[in-house]
């Protein structure tokens, strides 16, 4: 099924909008990505998503309402108390996350353990890990990034949203890093792509070559894929990170409808 991002970020603004509150500019400059993901996702199933950039699961939300895996009802809910839709993803209250994040930097961590324990059981199926390049200045990250090759296996895609943004501002002001991510990555001995983040054809193309395994056979390294984006993406005036967590007034929000075109 192929899916529209501008229909998710539209879900994504609404669900802000009616709550004041929730994390707008880190959910839009995924949701290329997320269209793709889901395109051919086995929800529930073999495939495993850990949103490591906990506070852009809005995003996920939209797409499983897109899907028909969760309700009007559901959506209404969102960002409250005891609600299956919290403010970053939850595990225990929404099933269909594969992982409770929000705290930055431990997603990595995680991923690689599903990927070890589906080696162990045998069993098929993908894991895909997404992170936020601000979260890239936690140590643990890195770490991770350093294990991962020495384990010789490759069920795993570590993506990373390069939206160039953070809470604070750009991410380019708080560490040397982002200059030479891909070389850097790549020298703990992973594959590592760096596309347009918001062409879905290049995301696609990528994702499967990806999880083709075989083509990795000789030399056993895991995929690392940097997406080149946008912060706010979408929408004009939030293509800033000040909207990292901001809510459109009356009229941002009729403007950002007509910029949407959904």
């Amino acid at each position: 099924m192929k899916i529209n991002p501008n229909v998710l970020r539209k879900k994504v603004i609404d669900m802000v909008v009616a709550k004041q509150s929730g994390h707008i500019g880190g959910a839009f400059s995924m949701a290329e990505l997320t269209s793709v993901l889901y395109e051919d996702y086995d929800i529930g199933g073999k495939d495993k998503l850990i949103l490591s950039k906990g506070h852009a699961v809005p995003i996920i939300y939209a797409v499983l309402h897109e899907l028909g895996q969760i309700s009007d009802d559901d959506l209404d809910l969102f960002r409250e108390i005891d609600s299956p839709l919290q403010g970053h993803p939850d595990k225990l209250r929404l099933p269909l996350m594969d992982a409770t994040t929000g705290s930055l930097g431990q997603g990595l961590s995680i991923a690689i353990g599903h990927s070890l324990g589906k080696d162990l059981r045998g069993e098929d199926g993908t894991v895909f890990c997404v992170l936020g390049d601000g979260e890239l200045q936690e140590g643990q990250v890195w770490e991770a990034l350093m294990y991962y090759p020495k384990t010789k296996l490759n069920n795993l895609i570590c993506i990373i949203d390069w939206n160039k943004g953070q809470n604070d501002g750009y991410t380019k002001d708080f560490s040397i890093m982002y200059d030479n991510l891909e070389e850097r990555i790549s020298s703990f001995g992973w594959h590592t792509n760096l596309i347009d983040g918001h062409d879905m054809e290049q995301i696609r193309n990528i994702v499967n070559f990806n999880r083709d395994f075989s083509h990795l056979a000789e030399d056993d390294k895991p995929s690392c894929v940097i997406l080149d984006t946008v912060k706010g993406k979408g929408v004009s005036f939030m293509e800033d990170p000040a909207w990292h967590c901001k809510v459109p007034t009356e009229e941002e929000y009729e403007i950002a409808m007509k910029e949407l075109g959904v």
